[in-house]
């Protein structure tokens, strides 16, 4: 029964381990450039501090926010400068952006 035991308990731990290492990412920054499949931010870096620009992959499923409303990303109106949240899945793409935040439109 004891064995039954651990073996029911390593297989949670496993599988609560494998869930830990699949996560999504979200980077912070302003944009530096909009392209139709692509935006590049100048992501800061919450360890050190520092800026440094990363370019971003959009495809047809990548979720786009104006706020709270969900828009396109034509309608968005992304322009240089401005803040922006870009949110990554690392078992998927560490480049592809799953969702894009920006702030309300003024």
């Amino acid at each position: 029964m004891k064995l039954l035991a651990v073996l029911v308990c390593s297989a949670v731990l496993a599988v609560a381990t494998a869930s830990l290492a699949a996560h999504q990412e979200t980077f912070k920054g302003q944009v530096l450039s909009v392209e139709r499949t692509s935006v590049r931010v100048n992501v800061l870096d919450p360890a050190t501090k520092a800026e440094a620009p990363r370019a971003f992959t959009l495809n047809a499923e990548t979720k786009v926010l104006r706020g709270d409303a969900v828009v396109t990303l034509a309608s968005a109106k992304i322009v240089t400068g401005e803040n922006i949240a870009v949110t990554v899945d690392h078992d998927v793409d560490v480049n592809l952006a799953l969702v894009i935040r920006l702030d309300a439109a003024k």
